[in-house]
Parts: C-alpha cells; structure tokens; sequence
C-alpha cells in the first residue's frame, strides 16, 4: 500500500522488457497472492463473486486473441502478435492480482482501517514528493541534478516536466490517475462522511483525511493534467448532486407535513429536474472556470476560447492547437477498428496493428501521429480504457467489464446504505466517488496493469464483505 505511488519502478521495468507499466507494489503483491490468496483459494475452492464476471472477461479475451489469429492482421513493426497478446494478458493477470490480494488480506474492519492507515502514508509521501518539486522550480526556475538523479531511481522516465508536478509516477498524468484513483475518494468519501480512521482529530474536529484531501487536491492541480482536472470536477459535481438531493427530499417531506398534503409525481419530477439542470449549470460553470484557470497557466491552453479558430478549422484543427488532437485520433482509431470488428473485437492487445488503415485522414497532419506510423518502433495503444475495450474484446467483451464495475457500484451503495459503523458508511461513498473518477479517467489511460482502480473496486468488495459479516455477527447477539 505504501509502495502505490511509485508506478514505473526502473529495475522491474528493464525485467518486464522496458514497459512503463512496471509499479513498486508489483513483488509484494506477488508474495503476497502466494502466501494469502493462493492457501485461501484452496482452502475454501471458490473466489469472491465480485470477480466472477472477471472469470468471462478473461475467457473472452483469450478467445478474441484466438480469433485474432484467423484473420488477416495488417503487417505493421515487427513485433509479432502473439508477444503484444500475451503483454495484454500479463497486465490483465497483474490487475487480477493487485484486487485478490485486497480482497483476501483485508477481511474485517480492523483489517480495513490498517490498510487506509498505510494508503494514507502513501498519499503523504506523494503530497511531499509534489511539494518539493514545485517548491524548487518555483524558486530556482529549474529542478536540480540531485531531484532529477532521484526521479531517475523511482521512475523508469527519469523526467521532470517544468512547470507540472509528477510526484513519483512516470508522468504527471500518471500523477493525477493515482490521486483521482484512489486517494481523493478515500480522503473526500471520508471528510465528507465526517468519518476518519484516526483516534484523534486536528483541534479535536477535524478528521485528519480533511488534511489530506486538500494537499491532494492541491498536487492535482500542479500536475496540470487536463482529463485530472475534469474528473476531480465531476467527483465534486456527484457530491454536490447527492446533498443537494437530500436536501430537497427533506424540505418536501417538511412542507408535506406543514400543509397536510402530498406532492404529485408531476411535481416531484420537475422539482428533481430543476435541481439536475443548476448542478449541470454548476458543472459547466466549474470547467469553464478550469479553463479559463488552465489557459493562464499552460501554455498549450491558450486558443481554448479561440472560437475563430473553431470555426475555421473545425474541431480537430482547435483541438490541435490544444495538443489534444493526437488523443482524439487515437480514440477515433480504436473506436474504427471496434466498427469492423463489433462482437468479440480485434484481440486483446492486437487493435494497434491495424492504427495504420483505422487512422483519420486528420492524423497525417499530427507530427506526433506521423512518428508513431514512421519512427516510432512500438504498438500504438487507444490511450481510452472503453475505446480499448469495445476495440479488442467488441461488445461482449466491453458489457462484460462494465457489468462487473456497475456491480461494484451496487456493493457500494449497500455498503453506505446501512449505517452500521462509520467506516462503512465513510467507503461506501468513497467507493462510488472511485467509480465515477474510473469513468472519467478511463477516457486518458488504457492499461490494466496499474494497481489504483483494481485496489479501489478491491476495497469496495473488502468492506462489503466486511459489513455482511458485521451484520451477521450483530443478529447473532441479539438472537442470543
């Protein structure tokens, strides 16, 4: 848990054949499957259910690779299919393992809360790392060697980008995946159910995770992720939406009471409509605010507002201005594939073979797009975890994945439902915060072999489990 900021360690990326997808946390989460999960499985023949649909996802991926190999798959670098399918298949396994091993090592509450003790350690030393590097920038206008020889022990990238903050993950992007991951909606789920997992409390009122949550959303902001920035939004929108809505339903039920009678359905839907359409005035407001905050800061923000040069060039040639074009090709590429090939996809890790026929006309005007197709020597990827999916898996595979996070959103909401103890109610909330970030920030990364959305949905089932057996433990002692 300590070890999770570090998401590219250099010595485990140079054994896994220089991947930047190399986390610290790797080898003690491979330990640990053999001491804990393995004996678990053994003893007891069955995994959770929660990961059941895993059980079709994986089956599916391995027939859509087979498929893959019945087709014409376009000539494209010379690596060979087979090498880029078993890569997919390794960082799925790892993605299976970082969530059993959460899963089996934290079974009741004690358990629990140790961990988020230890996830908290990991935030701070993150929170640091992002506080020295803007520290040093700001005041010498450079980092030095010294900071740069570090990074270049804890990240496989060994880069400093000026400017942003990267903590210890290879990138700043990387940065604000964890934080948005993970950290924040543990630390926002936590504040906001005035829950903490400490005894004691700053001025003896305010949780400790309220500290936290502000030096994280401070580090996101330096990282100067844009898809970080959107999703942190979002997560605030949700929370702002429930309260609201809570709010509402008390004052109805108030002056249903007060006058005596009932509101119709009529009523009750355009009183909830009118409350959806100020949050999304809220919402728009919040990322036009964002913008107008990331045009002054970054440089590659500066024609945001540019309609001009909307209107002249289209929307790929405003998003070029904004660097953001070459994601969009990258999508609309995935998602081409995913068109000719919609049931089972192109295999798992094999739809970046055919980027060179799926590719807009518009890429050829992208330097970064024309270097990938001429220089580069890897497998582009779709850089969108669901343009990836419906890409290489298809439908079947792409419904079966989000069945499987809807499901953890279900457990979520009973978690929080019963409010039998504070931390369940504090990571029920927490853990439907960590989805709603999963389905912003799957529009940025790909890959299934970061640990933080395999921890997070591993955390929501733990305290699921957790609370089933804290009920049963408490009708026990009232039927004795």
């Amino acid at each position: 848990m300590v070890a999770l900021p570090i998401t590219s360690f250099p010595l485990f990326s140079k054994l896994f054949g220089g991947t930047m997808v190399a986390p610290l946390s790797f080898l003690p989460m491979v330990l640990l499957i053999l001491i804990v999960v393995l004996p678990n499985f053994l003893k007891r023949g069955v995994l959770p259910r929660q990961f059941q649909p895993l059980y079709v996802f994986f089956l599916i991926a391995i027939f859509s690779i087979a498929l893959a190999f019945l087709k014409e798959v376009p000539s494209f670098r010379t690596i060979p299919i087979w090498r880029n399918a078993v890569e997919g298949l390794v960082t799925l396994l790892i993605g299976f393992g970082f969530y059993l091993v959460t899963i089996y090592c934290l079974e009741d509450q004690a358990q629990i809360r140790s961990a988020l003790h230890w996830i908290n350690l990991g935030g701070m030393v993150i929170i640091l790392a992002v506080g020295l590097q803007y520290l040093t920038y700001e005041i010498t206008g450079a980092f030095p060697q010294s900071l740069r020889s570090f990074q270049a022990v804890v990240s496989a990238s060994g880069r400093l980008y000026d400017g942003r903050a990267t903590g210890l993950a290879f990138e700043p992007s990387w940065l604000a995946h964890q934080l948005n991951i993970l950290y924040i909606p543990l630390w926002l789920g936590f504040t906001a159910s005035n829950e903490s997992v400490y005894q004691k409390r700053l001025f003896g009122k305010i949780p400790y995770e309220a500290i936290l949550l502000a030096g994280g959303i401070i580090s996101l902001f330096l990282s100067f992720s844009r898809i970080g920035w959107i999703s942190v939004i979002v997560v605030f929108t949700y929370l702002l939406f429930r309260l609201a809505n809570s709010v509402i339903n008390r004052h109805l039920v108030r002056r249903e009471k007060t006058k005596g009678k009932k509101y119709t359905k009529k009523q009750h839907f355009f009183l909830k409509l009118l409350l959806w359409l100020l949050l999304l005035i809220i919402l728009l407001l919040l990322v036009f605010g964002a913008g107008l905050v990331m045009r002054r800061l970054d440089p590659r923000m500066e024609q945001l507002f540019n309609v001009t040069l909307l209107k002249q060039y289209g929307i790929m040639g405003w998003a070029s201005r904004l660097s953001f074009a070459e994601r969009i090709i990258y999508w609309q590429s995935a998602f081409n594939v995913f068109v000719d090939y919609p049931f089972f996809g192109s295999g798992l890790g094999v739809a970046g073979y055919y980027f060179p026929e799926t590719l807009p006309s518009f890429g050829y005007q992208l330097p970064e797009i024309l270097s990938v197709l001429l220089y580069d020597s890897f497998i582009p990827n779709a850089k969108n975890l669901w343009a990836r999916l419906l890409a290489e898996t298809g439908i079947v595979g792409f419904s079966v994945f989000v069945a499987w996070v809807v499901e953890h959103w279900r457990n979520a909401k009973a978690v929080e439902k019963r409010k039998q103890s504070g931390l369940f109610t504090a990571m029920g909330l927490a853990g439907q915060l960590l989805i709603i970030a999963l389905i912003v920030e799957g529009f940025s990364l790909d890959t299934f072999g970061l640990p933080y959305y395999w921890v997070g949905l591993g955390l929501i089932v733990a305290s699921w489990r957790a609370k089933l057996e804290h009920s049963d433990s408490k009708l026990k002692r009232k039927s004795a």
